[in-house]
């Protein structure tokens, strides 16, 4: 509604309100306790005003969080639909706690403490990954063959309050700066492949941070999907690299 519009409709309501005043006026003929009425009414409306604001305020703001929440649950599953689930694969594959891995990747986050709980256990972890040429190349043609949509979700404001995945992201174009200024496997150096060990689990930690969320929304919002995915991520992680 613009601002002419919603001009002429205040306009309208205070010319109906001082119209219906006059006519209960001009009918009973008793301007006193008109006046006291309307009075009464001013006394009010500060309490009407403020119930008005924070209340139904309130619900319109969580409605508006809920609506960003769900964009954003919807942006995240493009992500590991497209390239998140086999990167995962490729880099857990190159860790040093597969089967630990893979036993959380699986797990099902039924409740909000569940997933909380999964979070505070991979955080807790001290994931190491051990880069062979093989996951290297693998990871970062997959990461660089991602690269525009990658730029495209970054640019998307829902995410900035997206605070486990914005940073994925930043660690992702990391790996970027880091594969072009380093170049193939075989002109790492060792201190280099240390560097990577780490960056590259660190960033393993993020992806499974933010797949567990997406699983828990995948599975209350789309159960069929989450379902195949599901039987996918199991029989992706079960493959021989």
């Amino acid at each position: 509604m613009n601002k002419k519009k919603m001009g002429h409709i205040v306009l309208l309501l205070i010319i109906l309100s001082v119209g219906i005043y006059s006519l209960q006026i001009a009918i009973f003929h008793d301007t006193r306790n008109t006046a006291f009425y309307i009075l009464q009414d001013f006394a009010f409306m500060p309490v009407t005003i403020a119930v008005a604001t924070l209340v139904v305020g309130e619900l319109i703001n969580e409605q508006e969080r809920r609506d960003r929440r769900r964009k954003t649950r919807m942006l995240t599953s493009t992500f590991f639909t497209e390239m998140g689930t086999r990167l995962i694969r490729i880099i857990v594959d190159a860790s040093e706690q597969k089967e630990t891995l893979r036993a959380i990747m699986v797990f099902r986050c039924q409740h909000e403490k569940d997933l909380k709980a999964q979070w505070e256990r991979i955080n807790g972890m001290q994931i190491r990954v051990c880069l062979t040429a093989d996951s290297y190349t693998r990871s970062m043609e997959l990461i660089k063959e991602g690269q525009m949509a990658l730029l495209v979700l970054s640019s998307n404001s829902l995410l900035m309050e997206h605070e486990h995945f914005t940073d994925l992201l930043w660690g992702l174009f990391h790996l970027i700066d880091e594969y072009n200024l380093r170049g193939a496997y075989e002109e790492l150096t060792e201190q280099d492949i240390l560097h990577l060990n780490d960056d590259f689990s660190e960033v393993l930690r993020l992806l499974m941070l933010n797949y567990t969320a997406n699983a828990k929304y995948v599975r209350e919002t789309y159960p069929n999907l989450y379902r195949t995915a599901k039987e996918k991520l199991q029989n992706t992680l079960d493959q021989e690299p």
